[in-house]
């Protein structure tokens, strides 16, 4: 009589969450390493190894939705996006420790820098089942980014800024698109 012995086999959620992880904690290390001073590809690299983070972690809590892996990456990818990208832009508030201000000098200044990144939380917050409405937002925010700093940097400012801004919007608005298939109780 033959007898295997079935050992258990990973989930595939579990696998797939540990992949991300990896993906994020190497992203950050080479990160470290080459630096984001002035370099696009650091930056680029830090904004892969953030999104991967926090997807990862994001996926353990959105894996009780029971949707494909792909369904899963739509659903979450604008949201996991647009705290990463807050996060980045709140690493150029940084710059107001580098003034020799007071302390409720400085905390205005910081309050002061952080102001368009208090507004995109708010926004996500409040309309985190709206896809349309943030999409269509992101996508105007974009846009006014570029208008309102058009020959001030180089083309690569223009793409670390308002290109994250207009991909978080055609996600959303993919969100709302297929909104049937990702939520399917939703009746907006």
């Amino acid at each position: 009589m033959n007898i295997q012995s079935e050992q258990p086999r990973p989930n595939s959620n579990e696998t797939v969450t540990v992949i991300w992880l990896i993906i994020g904690f190497v992203s950050i290390v080479i990160t470290s390493i080459i630096g984001i001073n002035d370099n696009p590809p650091g930056i680029v690299l830090l904004l892969l190894g953030g999104f991967s983070l926090v997807y990862a972690f994001v996926h353990r809590l959105g894996a009780s939705k029971n949707l494909r892996p792909a369904l899963q990456l739509l659903y979450w990818s604008p949201r996991v996006l647009t705290i990463v990208f807050i996060a980045f832009t709140c690493l150029f508030a940084a710059d107001v420790f580098s003034e020799s201000r007071g302390f409720w000098e400085t905390a205005l200044a910081l309050l002061m820098h952080l102001i368009p990144q208090l507004i995109v939380i708010g926004l996500l917050i409040v309309l985190w089942h709206r896809e349309w409405i943030v999409g269509v937002i992101c996508l105007l925010l974009s846009i006014a980014y570029i208008i309102n700093v058009w020959g001030r940097f180089g083309i690569d400012v223009y793409i670390l800024i308002g290109g994250p801004l207009a991909l978080i919007g055609v996600l959303f608005l993919l969100n709302w698109r297929y909104r049937v298939i990702l939520r399917p109780s939703s009746q907006s």
